[in-house]
């Protein structure tokens, strides 16, 4: 899967006019996943018919055809929980998303990323990294949901996943006691799975995700002791009953964990929120907090998970009016993906915390800069 948030970096960028957006969701497994073929064509064949309504035939030809080449290549074997093909004069791609997305096509002089960003925000993504004698795994995650494990696939200088323990010549309690070298032997193994780790780290830059250890208690240890970031490592779960179990059982394994992890940040999130309440640098009125957006003094939005609130842009006022019905004309059905939108493309983080958490707290607050 790519990396998401490369991805909404470079659908920025891009700068094209049509860009048409198709986003469905998707099934995993055989055979709910062929009718996502059937979809994707369905979604496809609407965006072309929008494209002729506007467009000249000799203008639109090109795009299908960038398009086509892509969905008849697709494998929808692989699919996870959505898809997302993005498309212009420019070129296509097919995104494929670890959450659900709502069903559509749309053509405007921008992508429709929405739905990536509060998916991308509103998600824990994480590494499980499986450590035994024998071997080593690495997995990859969202929230409560696989996305894949790492493979001989995976280009990376050192050890590709899994990785075996090749040095250990015994798995007997008595012989171990035997072999002094063995601890070495270990710590070389789990060194080596280390680095591999770190490497595929490194290749997402400053995106660089928490790490959840799974194996017995000696080796998650060790790994943790010989890791060159322990500052990556979230958690750690010492009694998953089958190292060896599909990566579905190991990320349910390691759920308790990563709630521990959510509610760390949440933590986190409340205890900013409070320190810039005593700064005074919070806002809630949503004119106010647009008007901070646009003005580039946004640092952190912090949103009520699921919170979502029709309303109407004046962009040249400045002002959000909230509404009761999303559609009624000239109303925005969610202001606050817009606003969520444009405060991650200034830079500024999101917060998405849950009820439970904010207690009587605004569902919308923005922390300014200054």
């Amino acid at each position: 899967m790519k990396n998401l948030k490369s991805v909404l970096i470079d659908l920025k960028a891009r700068q094209t006019d049509p860009a048409i957006s198709v986003l469905m969701p998707t099934h995993r497994t055989f055979p709910d996943n062929k009718q996502d073929t059937i979809t994707l064509k369905n979604l496809v064949k609407q965006a072309e018919e929008r494209l002729l309504d506007t467009m000249d035939k000799r203008e639109v030809w090109p795009i299908m055809e960038l398009i086509n080449a892509q969905v008849d290549a697709h494998d929808h074997s692989h699919n996870l929980d959505g898809l997302a093909l993005f498309a212009g004069a420019d070129g296509a791609n097919i995104v494929l998303l670890p959450f659900a997305v709502n069903e559509r096509a749309i053509i405007d002089s921008s992508f429709a990323t929405r739905d990536i960003v509060r998916g991308l925000f509103d998600s824990v993504s994480y590494f499980i990294v499986v450590v035994s004698r024998e071997y080593a795994r690495l997995i990859h995650a969202y929230n409560d949901r696989p996305v894949h494990e790492f493979d001989r696939n995976t280009q990376v200088q050192g050890y590709p996943f899994p990785i075996k323990n090749n040095s250990l010549y015994s798995t007997s309690g008595h012989d171990r006691s035997q072999a002094p070298s063995e601890d070495n032997l270990l710590k070389e193994f789990l060194n080596v799975a280390d680095k591999s780790l770190q490497e595929i780290q490194g290749k997402r830059g400053s995106d660089r995700l928490p790490v959840i250890v799974i194996g017995d208690a000696r080796n998650v240890a060790l790994f943790k002791e010989l890791s060159d970031r322990p500052d990556d490592i979230v958690g750690e779960v010492t009694n998953s009953p089958d190292l060896e179990a599909d990566i579905t059982a190991l990320v349910a394994d390691a759920q308790p964990t990563v709630d521990l992890y959510r509610a760390s940040l949440e933590s986190k999130a409340m205890d900013q929120l409070g320190q810039a309440r005593g700064a005074d640098r919070l806002l809630t009125d949503l004119s106010a907090i647009y008007q901070a957006v646009t003005a580039g003094n946004a640092e952190r939005l912090y949103v009520r998970r699921g919170y979502i609130q029709a309303g109407t842009i004046d962009a040249d006022a400045r002002t959000i009016t909230a509404h009761d019905d999303g559609a009624a004309e000239g109303v925005t059905d969610d202001v606050i993906d817009e606003l969520i939108e444009q405060v991650q493309a200034m830079g500024g983080d999101i917060a998405f915390l849950s009820a439970e958490t904010l207690g009587d707290a605004a569902p919308l607050t923005l922390q300014t800069r200054y």
